[in-house]
């Protein structure tokens, strides 16, 4: 999938499109990670660090635990 680029920032599960770098292409394997471990951390299951640490782990992308959680706060996602 391809978006129009917004920020300087490239968000989580997306890549510069190196033929116009004003779209950002999905990694489909970083955006299944990703929604694969955002149920764990918002019911506690997994804190926000071990969310982080997994997803950077399985994709090879850092992320940090804030941006994690920047993410849970982007998609309203409750943490109980």
């Amino acid at each position: 999938m391809r978006i129009k680029r917004k920020t300087s920032t490239i968000p989580f599960g997306y890549k510069l499109d190196e033929d116009d770098n004003r779209y950002l292409l999905s990694v489909d394997e970083e955006l299944d990670a990703l929604e694969s471990i955002l149920p764990m951390v918002a019911s506690k299951s997994l804190s926000l660090r071990e969310g982080a640490l997994w997803l950077s782990h399985k994709t090879g992308r850092p992320i940090s635990h804030q941006g994690l959680d920047k993410i849970l706060k982007q998609r309203n996602v409750a943490t109980t």
